[in-house]
């Protein structure tokens, strides 16, 4: 039944603008709010100065921001209630000229600053030139804040976000307008990962293969091989945002359903403090980690999350294994049929360059169509612009 629903919403949505409106819905569950500002507004929003060179280049028109409640499954496959926003122009234009794009966004901490909560998303400014902007909030926040986030989880990740894309595309036929077929995806750090997951879930899963033509994908600063980016931490006993740690087991946790013995993992105030500063969802990670006050892996890990014998900590690095997008310079069971640009900051001291050197030469190897551009001399969140630029300036020009 679902497929054939699903079928009927995509027939509904290929045809021509001018149709009754849709009343009977399969992933749409209500519209939230509704919001129309302009482009100083939004750089507001998103705490940006509205003098600064890239806002000035903006075009001066105005966004609608609609935050929606739509269905989807939780990790272990159930019916759970999600929420994100949809950005595009407020004037009646053709929304079929230049596409939609789907926004996969970095990590968060706190409730307020995701896509539905905060109606604002960097991503959203591609609206100002005649996008559609989808923005999942992910599980864990906005209309599922009591979960728990499963961070980094691949196929909760793809499945949230396609669900989100069928959502938006159900409100679009609410409003007798057609959504375009044609989609990019982007997201930088957390979002590059998501980008790439997304991009598996629909190439892989057959429901959702016929539902989007997915034209290219920009995915910048994500950890896609997780084993390496967790050795790379433990080597170095190091990360400039130790908040990802704990982020990364207590979303593994959920999603994988490990029933981890957190006392082997975390030590300290972490171990005493992570329910409130971080399944809390009030904080933001740079305050986490403020309030954490280590950078040292060994001084917020307990002793056995460093043993690899231990059973507690295999089952961790299994989950790491099977939410990676490459393991090892393989692809796993994957190799993109999209074209995709990695980029990636060759400072980075959040996630580790190497992640996307061997994404590249994996998809490389497998006859992908695949393109690697380094940001030079820079850290991971100096990059988020850079990246952000690089794709305005190869989807404008």
């Amino acid at each position: 039944m679902k497929k054939v629903l699903l079928y009927c919403l995509l027939i509904f949505t290929f045809t021509t603008c001018k149709k009754a409106p849709l009343e009977d819905f399969l992933f749409l569950v209500r519209v939230e709010k509704v919001e129309v500002i302009d482009k100083y507004a939004l750089a507001a929003r998103l705490k940006q100065s509205p003098n600064s060179t890239l806002y000035k280049a903006l075009p001066n028109k105005k966004v609608k921001i609609v935050s929606i409640v739509y269905n989807t499954l939780d990790p272990k496959g159930q019916p759970i209630l999600a929420s994100g926003a949809i950005f595009f122009p407020a004037a009646n234009v053709d929304y079929e000229r230049l596409g939609t794009i789907m926004a996969l966004h970095y990590t968060y901490g706190a409730n307020y600053e995701v896509p539905s909560q905060k109606m604002g998303v960097t991503e959203g400014l591609f609206s100002l030139f005649g996008y559609i902007v989808v923005a999942p909030d992910y599980i864990g926040y906005g209309a599922s804040r009591d979960r728990v986030h499963p961070y980094y989880d691949v196929g909760t990740t793809g499945q949230v976000s396609a669900d989100m894309l069928l959502a938006a595309k159900e409100y679009f036929a609410s409003i007798s307008r057609k959504m375009p077929h044609k989609t990019t995806v982007m997201g930088y750090s957390q979002g590059g990962q998501a980008s790439l997951a997304f991009l598996k879930f629909v190439e892989t899963q057959p429901l959702y293969q016929d539902a989007f033509v997915i034209d290219q994908v920009f995915a910048g600063g994500g950890a896609y091989d997780l084993i390496k980016s967790y050795d790379t931490f433990v080597q170095k006993d190091y990360s400039s945002q130790p908040v990802t740690i704990p982020l990364l087991i207590l979303g593994l946790n959920y999603g994988d359903s490990l029933n981890l013995d957190l006392s082997l993992m975390f030590s300290g105030t972490l171990l005493s403090h992570y329910q409130d500063w971080i399944l809390s969802k009030n904080y933001t990670t740079d305050q986490v980690s403020t309030m954490m006050g280590e950078t040292k892996l060994t001084r917020i890990m307990a002793p056995e999350a460093f043993d690899t014998t231990n059973p507690n900590t295999q089952k961790f690095r299994r989950s790491l294994r099977n939410n990676s997008l490459i393991v090892y310079g393989k692809v796993t069971n994957w190799a993109p049929k999209a074209k995709v640009t990695l980029l990636h900051a060759t400072k980075d001291t959040i996630v580790p360059y190497e992640n996307t050197e061997s994404a590249y030469e994996a998809f490389l190897a497998a006859g992908c169509n695949v393109t690697k551009h380094d940001i030079p001399n820079k850290d991971h969140k100096e990059a988020g612009p850079d990246f952000y630029t690089y794709c305005m300036l190869h989807l404008l020009i």
